[in-house]
């Protein structure tokens, strides 16, 4: 399994070239024809953020009302329907523009804008609540879009990262797990219980195992993981959720970037992905 995993860190100087190859292509998949599909089943997912769902509400209380509020890689923008009635005033950007014009379509009073996540031009306007959640994972250079939700931020204004915490699960959903690029659950119903045993294996044993012995976290190596071949790119791979996700996601490595940079924690809740910090005033 260790031969299949095609992973670099973003910091490492030598993975740039591989870096852009594999940014070129999510930018080319984020503007497919796909992309309709990929979107409607995140807005099946976020209609409703149940009482289960801790760090959204932590969120959703951090934000007063009427503040200034940029989601970087808004997608469908669910968010802003969760935000509705509170008087915020709401900005989406995202690297789809055929879904940043649904945006605008379907939200009328909130502004949208299509364009790279890596370095986003609002003519030096900043926001009282930068967001970002569900995107870092599909993100090739994480440290840099954490780079731009910081520059986006007012003085003490708050940074919000949601993530799935694959890198403090010691998975990803785009591995190569098993026979064939389908979900463990998918190859349980269909009775492919082969590919099922090696999958549920590989997800649980042996990449840990690896990522433990050559990728340990907070060495040069393993910093900011990124997975070059993510099954979800692949040709004739059926889309199932995080197929497409190429950063092996570390809150604890995003905030210690985000303190670095100056900010201050606020909550961190590893289990959950979730990263809240607060700009200097």
């Amino acid at each position: 399994m260790s031969s299949r995993l095609k992973l670099r860190s973003a910091l490492d100087p030598d993975a740039q070239e591989d870096l852009r190859i594999l940014n070129g292509r999510l930018a080319a998949f984020y503007n497919s024809a796909a992309m309709a599909h990929y979107f409607a089943l995140a807005d099946s997912i976020n209609e409703s953020w149940g009482a289960d769902l801790k760090p959204h509400h932590h969120l959703l209380a951090a934000i007063a009302d009427g503040a200034t509020v940029l989601d970087v890689g808004c997608g469908s923008a669910p968010i802003a329907d969760h935000l509705a009635g509170r008087n915020v005033r709401f900005t989406g950007v995202d690297w789809s523009s055929a879904q940043i014009a649904r945006n605008a379509a379907s939200k009328p009073d909130a502004e949208f804008v299509a364009g790279s996540l890596y370095d986003i031009d609002f003519g030096g306007r900043q926001f009282d609540v930068v967001t970002n959640l569900y995107v870092i994972e599909h993100a090739v250079w994480p440290h840099r879009l954490l780079d731009s939700l910081y520059r986006l931020a007012k003085p003490g204004g708050l940074i919000a990262i949601l993530t799935p915490p694959f890198r403090h699960g010691t998975y990803l959903k785009s591995f190569d797990y098993g026979l064939s690029a389908i979900p463990f659950k998918d190859k349980v119903r269909r009775l492919k219980w082969i590919d099922a045993a090696l999958h549920a294996y590989q997800h649980r044993v042996v990449v840990p195992g690896v990522l433990r012995r050559e990728y340990p976290r907070g060495t040069p190596r393993g910093r900011f993981l990124i997975n070059l071949d993510p099954v979800g790119l692949r040709p004739g791979v059926a889309f199932f959720p995080d197929a497409d996700a190429v950063y092996l996601s570390d809150t604890e490595e995003m905030l210690a970037w985000l303190v670095d940079l100056g900010a201050a924690p606020v909550a961190h809740w590893p289990e959950w992905g979730y990263v809240l910090a607060k700009k200097p005033a």
